[in-house]
């Protein structure tokens, strides 16, 4: 599904406190430890948890015991900061884990094509969190302790590459923010807040006609969502939908 759904019947079963902020710690600790290696060894978004912090980057069909640090409906947006023209939406949309990592196949591939000596630095890495520790009152204990369970990540990276063409330098700096969903401890909104300097048009062309070919798109109405399209969502109404 690219669109999120207002409803969610077969949602994950509810996880003590405990178990959210190990989740949630270590999906942070992931993201800290293998981002600056993106180039190399691309998205990581499995982790052992019975190996402690080793981290490893399989398919879960190949061990049991693996388990993503992503939601399954986990969601990509990125607003640029002047509107594409048609198609495009305002805001750019990626919904679902098969299509957020082949987004990050496409990237990656596609500066390694362009670029050599590419690296990564880490700028910032803020852990955001609720403060509060007040006693709620009321019989939904679900809705008190989503409450309590608010955690996003700010992470401000530096990409450096060197134009394989002309030999010239290039740097690009992007801030994107990782919000938890309350119920599973999972990333389920990754926002991409800046890119500077901000990417050609061309390079969304390319990366919808990427995600088209590998997904398919079939002759659908006007209304229906296609696999492989960016579109529009309401970000601001559905965030407590999000598992």
């Amino acid at each position: 599904m690219f669109t999120p759904n207002d409803h969610e019947p077969n949602g994950p079963e509810e996880i003590s406190d405990q178990e959210w902020e190990i989740r949630t710690g270590r999906a942070i600790y992931i993201l800290q430890q293998t981002l600056p290696d993106f180039f190399q060894i691309g998205l990581v978004s499995n982790v052992d948890p019975t190996k402690g912090p080793d981290i490893v980057n399989v398919s879960p069909s190949e061990n049991g015991d693996v388990e993503s640090i992503y939601s399954p409906k986990v969601r990509l947006t990125h607003t640029p900061p002047i509107a594409l023209p048609s198609p495009f939406p305002r805001t750019l949309s990626l919904e679902g884990l098969p299509l957020y990592m082949a987004s990050s196949v496409f990237v990656r591939h596609t500066m390694k094509t362009l670029y050599s000596d590419l690296r990564v630095e880490l700028r910032k890495f803020a852990v955001q969190s609720s403060s509060s520790s007040a006693t709620q009152t009321g019989s939904d204990t679900t809705a008190r302790a989503n409450r309590k369970r608010e955690k996003s990540l700010f992470v401000g990276l530096t990409v450096y590459g060197t134009t394989r063409v002309s030999g010239g330098l290039g740097q690009w700096q992007i801030d994107s923010t990782y919000s938890f969903s309350p119920v599973s401890g999972l990333i389920n909104i990754h926002a991409i807040d800046s890119i500077h300097p901000a990417p050609h048009q061309a390079a969304y062309d390319a990366l919808r006609a990427s995600l088209s070919s590998v997904f398919g798109m079939g002759g659908m109405g006007p209304g229906d969502v296609r696999p492989g399209e960016v579109r529009a969502v309401d970000t601001t109404n559905r965030r407590g939908h999000e598992r």
